[in-house]
């Protein structure tokens, strides 16, 4: 079986060639809670999805780069940087958050690709877990 980053970006890319992708996961997103809501309510939608499609090639880089040892690659200072963003002190979007946001992305990614299955479904979750899961470590210090 190909690599689980690889059969995700794959996925991704189909995902991306629909229109409704992004919008999708949006309307789902904000469907979801309250707290979400008031967290993207002076949010430019368009703007943001454009930034989201990048942050979601990032976690691919990043889930394929080390992130130890003495050189620290490009993704994960990116992803540094966007733990940082996300942390308490700014943006403050809570671990738990994490869960609806993953959700709620799925749900697109299955209404948008046409090959979803849920091996490809296990591709996903398997690639965005190293980021997720880094971000949420994250959330107190912003370090």
């Amino acid at each position: 079986m190909e690599d689980y980053v690889d059969v995700f970006r794959a996925s991704l890319k189909r995902c991306l060639a629909s229109e409704d992708f992004l919008r999708h996961f949006y309307h789902r997103l904000m469907a979801s809670s309250e707290e979400i809501r008031q967290k993207f309510e002076n949010t430019d939608l368009d703007r943001q999805a454009r930034v989201l499609e990048d942050s979601l090639y990032l976690l691919t880089v990043a889930a394929q780069s080390s992130r130890s040892g003495e050189e620290v690659s490009p993704a994960w200072r990116e992803m540094s940087r966007l733990a940082k963003v996300h942390s308490r002190d700014q943006l403050d979007i809570r671990p738990g958050l994490y869960d609806l946001w993953l959700h709620c992305l799925l749900d697109a990614a299955r209404g948008n690709d046409p090959e979803f299955t849920p091996e490809i479904e296990e591709c996903w979750r398997k690639t965005l877990a190293i980021g997720i899961d880094f971000l949420r470590s994250k959330y107190e210090t912003g370090e």
